[in-house]
């Protein structure tokens, strides 16, 4: 930090000093007869670095003048390039009546940058000289414009061309997938691509694997799995890699996102499709129930990415497959539903603790469910229930939340539509996107979608997918966009803002 420096009527009293006192007083002989000298004669030119600095002795273009001892110092390392305007990642889309928020970035320059743009806004949106981009659109189209940015110094970047474009309220097609999958999984990477892997098509499990880049909004091939899988589990580990289990088989196997490369890992206890996996609070997964050497099974294991091994867990208190796993907030895992050992939906649910690995029955759930979706509700702890089968192959459109607090669940809102493989995602403003899903009455797929709001727990219409899908899957993006791929669609994928 620059030190106060005297002023020039503090130096003529120094100097009259010097004069009748015959010396230079203490606190100014801290200064050398040269450093003095130049103090004196305040001379304009700038100090280049490791040069003292003194109030009307400026330090060059680049530096700055800073504490050393009982001096001060021009330091600096001069001055870093011109600034550049960063085109990766381009604006994301905006949707009329949706906040939107951008902040342009650049790479270099001295701080601070001042933005500016010429062109066309999107009616809505303002500019603002640190880069943010930012209002709520209101009208639908494509607005080209061009940023430029200066830094401090004056020295400008050369200007970029980007196009902001703004959808109605809903869905967006996106890239097309490198194969037709449905019941396939899609996992959010830390690299904020998405992996999609395995699935069913008219060849049977899928071998290959693909990634969604959110930048590009384009899906490329990456490695293929060791074997072909349907209806796995897929799951983000805390290294980063993703473990895939299952799917009509024992073994599993793991993704890594810096070569793109599957490896096998240790086979689990038991062949599983249909069942869940469940990262904890320890790093551990949990992996329950499904369909395998038994109709539905009741036994658990647990993954040690430490290890990579599997090792047995307390079995399940009933058998189940297609049912929900659920991390609570508390570190506790909620299970629910799904197809018991006589072959109809369970109404049955129960929770698994971490500290001692053993599952207890809970109070039962208002209908009994499968192919249903449960969401935890951040804000309250409390998870939300929707559609699925219920023991007479009904599909629904009630819902029910189940409350940590009391163990027990509650009949919610009825969903504008009836569904069950559909897709329920937690969006960053805490409303949960329903989409999807096979209807009751004629029991095709549909491409309806509502939203729940959390504040007076109620459904409402938010549009429709591009195309109709069941047994897709629903990802939400680091942009807060939500990604829906596959499923009953031909291999086409899209985007929901």
């Amino acid at each position: 930090m620059k030190r106060c420096v005297p002023t020039p009527c503090i130096v003529l009293s120094l100097l009259a000093q010097v004069i009748l006192l015959g010396g230079i007083p203490a606190h100014a002989q801290q200064l050398d007869e040269r450093e003095f000298s130049r103090f004196q004669n305040r001379t304009p030119s700038c100090q280049k670095a490791g040069q003292f600095c003194y109030n009307g002795h400026p330090c060059c273009p680049d530096l700055i003048c800073v504490a050393e001892g009982n001096r001060d110092k021009c330091v600096g390392n001069g001055p870093p390039p011109p600034p550049t305007i960063n085109t990766l990642p381009s604006p994301s889309d905006g949707a009329v009546t949706l906040p939107y928020g951008f902040t342009f970035t650049a790479t270099n320059g001295v701080l601070p940058l001042t933005w500016s743009e010429t062109g066309t806004l999107p009616p809505g949106l303002t500019f603002a000289a640190d880069g943010l981009l930012s209002g709520t659109p209101s009208t639908t189209g494509s607005f080209p414009i061009t940023v430029e940015v200066k830094d401090f110094k004056g020295r400008a970047a050369t200007p970029e061309n980007f196009s902001i474009q703004v959808f109605l309220h809903g869905f967006r097609p996106t890239g097309k997938m490198t194969a037709v999958r449905t019941s396939h999984t899609a996992t959010l990477l830390n690299t904020g691509k998405v992996l999609v892997a395995g699935g069913y098509s008219s060849d049977g499990g899928l071998q290959s694997a693909e990634l969604f880049d959110p930048v590009t909004r384009t899906f490329s091939s990456t490695g293929s799995m060791t074997i072909g899988r349907f209806q796995q589990t897929a799951t983000l580990l805390p290294s980063g890699e993703v473990l895939v289990a299952g799917g009509g088989t024992s073994t599993a196997e793991l993704f890594n996102p810096a070569t793109g490369l599957f490896s096998q890992a240790r086979d689990m206890e038991t062949s599983r499709s249909f069942q869940t996996a469940t990262l904890l609070s320890n790093g551990k997964v949990l992996v329950a129930g499904g369909s395998g050497s038994e109709y539905a099974l009741a036994s658990a294991e647990l993954f040690d990415s430490l290890t990579e091994t599997f090792t047995p867990t307390g079995n399940m208190t009933v058998g189940r497959f297609g049912h929900t796993a659920t991390l609570l907030a508390n570190g506790k895992v909620l299970i629910t539903g799904g197809i018991g050992s006589g072959g109809n939906s369970l109404d049955t649910a129960e929770i698994f603790d971490p500290s001692n690995g053993t599952f207890t029955a809970i109070a039962r759930m208002t209908n009994a469910r499968y192919a249903h979706t449960a969401t935890l509700l951040p804000a309250t702890g409390t998870v939300l229930l929707t559609g699925g089968f219920d023991a007479g192959s009904n599909i629904l459109a009630t819902s029910e939340i189940f409350d940590p607090g009391t163990m027990r669940f509650t009949a919610g809102a009825t969903m504008t539509a009836s569904r069950a493989f559909h897709t329920a995602t937690l969006l960053k403003n805490g409303s949960v996107l329903i989409a999807g899903g096979v209807g009751d009455g004629t029991r095709e797929t549909i491409a309806l979608t509502e939203l729940f709001n959390p504040s007076n727990r109620t459904f409402s219409p938010t549009g429709s997918l591009t195309v109709a899908r069941s047994t897709h899957t629903a990802t939400l993006l680091g942009s807060g966009l939500v990604l829906v791929t596959g499923g009953d669609s031909g291999g086409t994928a899209e985007t929901y803002h």
